[in-house]
């Protein structure tokens, strides 16, 4: 990997960002050379969004039918 992905992962990744500071050296960096980290995502958050997102489109899915004298036609395309 290159100094820069390096850097990167360090900045957005908590779990690589630990090992690189438990032996920068092994990465070939130094620890005052790596970049703030980035907040990390609130998981309850990203699950209580995730689920509502999955529950709209579990609706939008259903499937468009016409009813006729003699026929019953699906389009298979959402309402």
């Amino acid at each position: 990997m290159s100094t820069t992905t390096l850097m990167h992962q360090a900045a957005v990744d908590a779990e690589f960002r630990a090992a690189v500071l438990a032996d920068p050296a092994a990465f070939g960096l130094t620890a005052d050379a790596l970049p703030t980290a980035v907040e990390q995502a609130d998981q309850a958050a990203v699950d209580s969004w995730t689920d509502g997102i999955v529950s709209s489109e579990i609706f939008a899915c259903s499937t468009s039918c016409s009813w006729g004298p003699f026929t019953v036609v699906c389009d298979g395309s959402t309402k």
